[in-house]
């Protein structure tokens, strides 16, 4: 019974407008090549910083200032913008869900 009630609460996400927003900004974002490298380049860089900073390494400010920017680069892009906002919204739809369960679970 508990799985069928988790198989239809994974339903009902589905179909949530939440849910449908953030797909379809992430069909958008396949179809923008600009978006993508941005967010690829982003990556990329943050991922040297985090490996330098892991391995107790101060990151180079060069990289510091290429992620600065392009964090900029990001926020006015629309594509990844509508994104970004569609996942924030989902989110915070999952995390209501999660507390009403863990609420009802502590009565």
């Amino acid at each position: 019974m508990i799985k069928e009630k988790a198989l239809e609460l994974a339903n009902l996400i589905k179909d949530s407008e939440e849910f449908k927003a953030v797909k379809s900004a992430e069909a958008r974002l396949k179809l923008d090549p600009n978006a993508q490298d941005l967010i690829n380049e982003f990556q990329g860089i943050q991922q040297r910083v985090m490996e330098k900073q892991y391995q107790g390494q101060q990151p180079e400010a060069e990289d510091i200032q290429q992620l600065q920017g392009l964090q900029g680069q990001l926020q006015l892009n629309l594509t990844v913008k509508a994104l970004v906002e569609a996942q924030e919204t989902f989110e915070k739809m999952m995390t209501e869900v999660n507390e009403t369960i863990g609420q009802e679970l502590s009565k």
